[in-house]
């Protein structure tokens, strides 16, 4: 008988201010690693570490901005006056000068500084929660093929047993030998599956230890049961659209953009010389103090700079609003995502349940002689797929359920411990 089926200181000051976890009722899901193991196999992560060296550029940049590209000069001459009918003269003459910003251009330059380093604190912000959605992913393609190996080995198991009853009813000559073969083929088939099923789930496991070393490849023994709160559709999408780093950084992109295209439009005022210049004549007889201004004139190449920002600043403009349209249209995604995954596990279980149900009843009847082997091998197949298809529906669920928690913040955030590590991190050496 069978048994049955189963910036520096704005930079610091940006960091602290920038959205941290949203507490909630939502508790983290165990079908996940430990969240502080997640946290730091994401802080190894390269892009992640890029995105970190980024912000000490920006500063770099800042620094570079503030300070100004011009330096001092200084000029000497060296010369002798001959004149016709008398002595010779040694004459010198030295010139210290330097251009100067002017008409705010300093004040301009620091501002485009310090929002360099803004958007280089929201890069690092949108790459944690990219990078988190990589792992996530990963972490359950794993679990599927890992899942869905293990459920078909218990098959194997299951027709194993059924191969030896069929065995011992062929020798007290209640079955023809043909039901026998009968069973291999479908033991065969299923332990085939099994075979490529194991195969697609160390391909997984070897991607997510490449990608995310130390990381544990520890599952749940029992799968939890997807769920969904009692929030509206209408409160994900404003949790996700309210604290989001891709929106926070096309903003601060395109206010760089715009006073990059406001720093360039005053250089058409160009910037003057001045200086101070000291000569000495006659063999320092006579004494000369002067100060030096020049200043050049503008042309066509300014103008178009000024037009080439403009240009600049207005594509942010438009990529700050495809950005906006994009996350709206992700958030309805992974809210409308979860909703569904959650109704299609529902169903599919049901459908598991009862074919499971529906096998071990012909089980019994084919071990009462009630009914023949290829009714009931028929019947097995049909409850392992609606046993593999419900199964793969709620790691679905649950991966929709813990994207949303993701992109909404609750787990994984870019939350106040690390923002104070990364304000330690950003500190000027």
């Amino acid at each position: 008988m069978m048994p049955p089926y189963h910036a520096r200181h704005r930079v610091g000051l940006l960091l602290l201010l920038l959205p941290g976890l949203v507490w909630s009722a939502e508790p983290y899901p165990a079908v996940l690693p430990a969240e502080p193991v997640v946290r730091s196999v994401l802080e190894k992560l390269p892009q992640v570490n890029a995105a970190r060296h980024g912000i000490s550029l920006e500063q770099a940049n800042g620094s570079r901005l503030r300070s100004g590209n011009y330096e001092w000069n200084a000029r000497t001459t060296l010369q002798q006056r001959r004149e016709s009918t008398g002595p010779r003269y040694t004459e010198s003459e030295v010139v210290v000068e330097r251009p100067v910003r002017w008409f705010g251009k300093a004040e301009k330059d620091a501002a485009l500084g310090a929002q360099g380093e803004v958007v280089a604190v929201f890069s690092l912000a949108d790459t944690w929660h990219e990078a988190s959605r990589g792992l996530l992913k990963a972490w359950f393609d794993w679990l599927r093929e890992s899942r869905a190996a293990q459920r078909l080995a218990e098959q194997v198991t299951i027709l194993d047993r059924q191969l030896e009853y069929t065995g011992k009813r062929v020798k007290a000559g209640d079955a023809p030998k043909v039901e026998i073969m009968l069973t291999e083929a479908e033991r065969d088939r299923v332990a085939g599956l099994q075979l490529q099923a194991t195969q697609r789930a160390k391909a997984a496991a070897l991607n997510l230890q490449y990608r995310y070393p130390g990381l544990a490849l520890q599952a749940p023994r029992q799968l939890p049961l997807p769920r969904l709160g009692p929030e509206s559709e209408e409160v994900w999408k404003t949790k996700i659209l309210s604290d989001n780093h891709e929106l926070e950084l096309a903003d601060a992109e395109m206010q760089y953009a715009k006073l990059r295209s406001e720093r360039l439009s005053q250089e058409r005022t160009p910037d003057p010389t001045i200086g101070v210049r000291l000569a000495q004549e006659r063999d320092r007889q006579d004494t000369l103090i002067g100060v030096i201004v020049s200043i050049p004139f503008g042309g066509g190449w300014r103008n178009a700079q000024h037009q080439a920002g403009m240009a600049q600043a207005a594509i942010a403009a438009e990529r700050n609003h495809e950005v906006r349209i994009k996350v709206g249209a992700d958030a309805a995604r992974v809210v409308n995502a979860s909703r569904l995954a959650q109704g299609i596990w529902e169903r599919l279980a049901n459908v598991a349940r009862q074919t499971g149900t529906n096998a071990d009843l012909v089980m019994k009847a084919y071990g009462l002689g009630e009914s023949n082997l290829i009714e009931a091998l028929q019947v097995r197949r049909q409850a392992i797929e609606a046993a593999l298809a419900a199964e793969a529906a709620q790691i679905d669920a649950l991966e929709a359920h813990a994207r949303l928690l993701l992109d909404a913040h609750e787990i994984w955030a870019f939350d106040h411990d690390d923002r104070a590590h990364h304000q330690a991190v950003a500190k000027p050496q």
